[in-house]
Order: C-alpha cells, then structure tokens, then sequence
C-alpha cells in the first residue's frame, strides 16, 4: 500500500473518533466509530510497519468505543421506538361520533 494512503487512512480514523466524542448523539457517535473502525482496519491489514502499529491502535481504540457507546445507542432507539408508537396510537383513534353522523346523512 502507498504510504500516504495509509497515513490518510490513519488520519481520517483519528478523525473520525475525535468527532465521535464530540457528537452529543449516541447514534452518532456509533456512527463515526464505525466509520472509523473501518478507516483503521486498511493500514492495519495492507500497511508497512509503521502504520500497520498506528492502525492497530486506533482500531483497537475505535472498537473499545463502539463497545462502549452500543448500550447508550440502544437505549436512546428503545426509547424512540415507543414514543413513535406511543404518538402513531394516538393519531390511530376514530373519529369523533358526531362528524361520523354528520358525513352519513349528508346528501350529495
């Protein structure tokens, strides 16, 4: 692999944990540790030496994260899932009587 392939690799994984501890979101964040977990995979399999340790690093890192944002991503999905069906059963109700009345005896 071209030394500065796998040093942008590297970089764009250092990038994306930084962002990852910066997103507020837990979702996010499982996100760009993905994301970064795959940008420090690349090095670490096709890389030389050098790179090959810091990919491993950073892999090693990514992946501790992931491990550790997962139960938060979960959670916060759990909790989404029942407010959308909480609100979608809300608007399922029928309609009032008195509209139902109405729009049976109108003539057209």
């Amino acid at each position: 692999m071209n030394p500065k392939t796998a040093k942008t690799f590297v970089w764009a994984a250092v990038s994306s944990i930084l962002l990852g501890m910066v997103v507020m979101s837990p979702a996010g964040g499982l996100f760009l540790y993905s994301i970064a977990a795959l940008c420090a995979a690349v090095p670490t399999i096709f890389s030389t030496k050098g790179h090959r340790i810091a990919g491993g690093v950073l892999l090693a890192v990514s992946l501790a994260l992931l491990a550790v944002t997962y139960p938060k991503y979960d959670a916060e999905m759990t909790s989404y899932r029942e407010s959308v069906y909480k609100r979608s059963s809300e608007r399922a109700k029928p309609a009032a009587p008195l509209q139902q009345e109405r729009r049976q005896g109108e003539k057209r």
